[in-house]
């Protein structure tokens, strides 16, 4: 946790960057993200729970806790974007900036509407930054389910927060190298550069990022042969990609917001994207408890 603070650190501004680093070890050693927001209480998310703390880094009530001021969320927006908003106005216009190292932090404010869309922020009020880890043995299960039975398509299921991209990081060093199951041909679609974060490059291991999922999906079918191709937060309106992935003998494996099957399947495209038969298997995921894999039932 002490390398991930080390590495994002550098995006807060002082004051916030020592409070945070002095927050108690076992609340550092669990922490998922730090929020801040303008003139209100800094916070870190620990194990689900949401932490504000003080100007010593002591967890605080909100009337006590560090509040980073207008000047101090604009110092760190400066740093996220690296002096230039220009160069992250795109992603700016879809909520977020892309950190140099991959992963992202999320924005929210003030939004500047041309045409109809999102095309930026006149002001920043939030920033969301996540920490991200590699926990080499997430996806362990899914790879004994498949080494029981065969490779194929796993829809990944789970509330926000709660693991997915973990879950996937995991899936792609474990297949690529061959842990638990034969080396696979391993491919990553990586739109925004999250799973791709901390993952060790080793193995037969592809990744391409900055690439729009279903396009980075096509690219990889088309040009790098895989077996297994992965993705987070897949959409309907990826099927067509899919489709064309599953013809070519790829299994997916994708995540997707929501508490289970029905849950995913009751928005408009997924239930046409799920029913192509291009998911197998559903892996369910809850925070502290071990994920639950069975047969995706349409």
């Amino acid at each position: 946790m002490g390398d991930i603070l080390t590495a994002l650190g550098r995006y807060l501004p002082p004051r916030i960057a020592a409070a945070a680093a002095s927050l108690p070890p076992e609340i550092l050693a669990r922490a998922d993200e730090i929020r801040l927001s303008r003139d209100s209480a800094a916070s870190v998310t620990c194990a689900g729970k949401n932490v504000m703390f003080d100007k010593n880094g002591a967890p605080s009530p909100p009337d006590r806790a560090l509040r980073p001021t207008k000047s101090e969320m604009e110092e760190c927006l400066s740093r996220l974007c690296g002096g230039s908003l220009y160069t992250c106005e795109a992603e700016l216009a879809q909520g977020f900036i892309p950190l140099p190292e991959g992963g992202r932090a999320g924005v929210c404010g003030r939004a500047e509407i041309r045409n109809g869309a999102v095309a930026g922020f006149s002001e920043i009020y939030s920033v969301d930054l996540r920490f991200h880890r590699f926990i080499r043995d997430a996806a362990a299960p899914l790879m004994r389910v498949w080494a029981e039975t065969r490779l194929c398509g796993v829809l990944v299921i789970s509330p926000p927060g709660a693991g997915k991209t973990t879950f996937l990081r995991s899936a792609a060093y474990l297949l690529a190298n061959g842990k638990g199951i034969a080396p696979v041909r391993t491919a990553v679609a990586d739109e925004r550069c999250e799973i791709s974060v901390c993952l060790p490059r080793s193995g037969l291991l592809d990744i391409l990022t900055g690439v729009p999922k279903a396009e980075g999906i096509t690219m990889l079918t088309r040009c790098m042969s895989p077996q297994a191709i992965l993705c987070d937060e897949i959409s309907g309106a990826e099927w067509e990609s899919v489709l064309e992935a599953q013809s070519c003998g790829a299994a997916l494996i994708a995540s997707a917001h929501g508490d289970g099957p029905q849950d995913v399947l009751a928005r408009p495209g997924m239930k046409k994207l799920a029913g192509s038969g291009a998911f197998r298997l559903t892996a369910v995921l809850r925070r502290g408890e071990p994920p639950e894999i069975k047969e995706f039932s349409v």
